[in-house]
């Protein structure tokens, strides 16, 4: 039988997504390896990302990590640390499948854009054209219902676009908010766990009112969730169907599906999670989503749901650094990759703490002033996250990119991690060209 990993929405740091990263003490006084002749990247300097993955593992951290770095032209490091779940000895391996959760979004964004260069899909099209229930976007004066238990609202400055949607500045609601009855409306309706088909789901969210006028303010929300529904009206496919068929096959992508057999859950790697004591164990959580290492949502998700490997999603990352072709596939134009690598969000619509120092582009963020971040980043910078701790970023000018995995349930004993950033610090330090 068939079934959906869990795989939930993505939830991003808004004060940015690194801190500057350190050398482990194990490796602190070392010289700088040199590269050899001809190198781009010195692989040898990559070896110090071993010594803290594995220390993470050591302290309890962490049940275990897979990591990779790459250029354009291959991977040049990958290698697996630890346990593949909290309680059973099973090795965490580099062919290990994780809940990718909102490192969904990046790969469905592509999709959306095969879809532009095809001149299927205008990034200024509204969305009602694809999904009517978005004809008449109807705005709230009030977050909190009146005393006949229904929203106030005005209509929308504008129709809701593709842009708008790609960008997070579509006004959608989200699952990550309990405080006004509108975000207490949109957690109702989270279609991770309701019932039905795709457009049954997004139409239940398209009857809600939204936060904003589109176009306005930036705001994490279930975009890329609707853009799912968008490429199923666009294509006449259905999600999984028009991935494969577009992206998985042709990057041989061959390990990424959202509904897989049950007896491929050995592969998957156990989201973790962590009691008072700072003791790691098998997460049952179920609040944002179904029982997150038993149970399934039961819809391919444009936002959340994929399960992939580090060698599926390196490819996918070697794609973008190639300009939107690997191996003689050809995903995406040139000039595409580079839009969706541009700044999309004008400075008054970011969150703040992102200020001029970083923004979003299309399907991920985007480093504009990475110092104004305190950061260890590059101007250019694009990628994204996934809920269950999982990370990525692509930089296209200086040929590299990075992508850890490890499972753990975000929690209030969920201890912190220097993982991603010294992961990140020295895929960068390793370049030499």
């Amino acid at each position: 039988m068939k079934r959906q990993m869990t795989g939930l929405l993505g939830a991003l740091a808004l004060t940015g997504v690194l801190a500057l990263g350190g050398c482990s003490q194990e490796t602190a006084g070392a010289a700088p390896y040199p590269a050899e002749p001809g190198e781009t990247i010195s692989v040898s300097h990559l070896d110090h990302i071993d010594a803290v993955l594995q220390s993470e593992v050591d302290e309890g951290l962490r049940a275990g990590f897979v990591a990779a770095v790459m250029t354009r032209d291959g991977v040049v490091y990958k290698k697996a640390f630890g346990k593949a779940g909290p309680v059973d000895d099973v090795p965490m391996t580099t062919d290990t499948r994780f809940r990718i959760a909102s490192m969904t979004k990046p790969i469905v964004s592509v999709a959306v854009m095969q879809l532009v260069d095809r001149g299927v899909i205008r990034l200024n099209d509204p969305v009602s054209r694809f999904i009517p229930a978005y004809a008449d976007p109807q705005v709230v004066t009030d977050q909190n219902r009146n005393e006949d238990g229904e929203f106030d609202t005005r209509p929308a400055s504008r129709e809701i676009t593709i842009h708008d949607l790609l960008t997070h500045q579509a006004g959608v609601g989200y699952v990550f908010a309990n405080t006004s009855d509108l975000d207490k409306a949109y957690l109702d309706a989270n279609l991770l766990v309701t019932e039905g088909t795709l457009e049954e789901r997004i139409d239940r969210i398209a009857a809600l009112p939204l936060y904003n006028d589109p176009g306005t303010v930036w705001s994490y929300s279930f975009s890329v969730d609707i853009l799912g529904r968008v490429i199923e009206a666009a294509s006449g496919m259905g999600l999984e169907a028009y991935l494969k068929e577009n992206i998985f096959d042709p990057l041989g992508m061959n390990a990424t599906e959202f509904f897989i057999d049950e007896s491929d859950f050995e592969g998957v790697a156990v989201v973790a999670e962590f009691n008072e004591a700072g003791e790691m164990y098998r997460s049952d959580a179920a609040g944002l989503s179904s029982p997150v290492n038993d149970q399934a949502f039961g819809v391919a998700s444009g936002g959340a749901g994929l399960v992939s490997n580090i060698d599926d999603y390196s490819r996918f990352m070697r794609m973008l650094l190639n300009g939107g072709a690997l191996d003689g596939a050809r995903i995406l134009a040139p000039a595409t990759v580079r839009l969706m690598m541009q700044d999309h969000t004008k400075l008054e619509a970011r969150p703040a703490p992102w200020g001029e120092g970083m923004t979003f582009g299309l399907g991920g963020y985007v480093m504009l002033k990475p110092g104004y971040m305190g950061s260890y980043a590059a101007k250019g910078e694009w990628g994204w996250g996934g809920y269950w701790d999982t990370h990525f970023f692509v930089n296209v000018e200086d040929n590299v990119g990075a992508v850890l995995m490890a499972q753990t349930q975000p929690g209030p004993h969920m201890p912190p991690s220097r993982a991603e950033d010294i992961v990140k610090a020295v895929a960068y330090s390793a370049l030499r060209k």
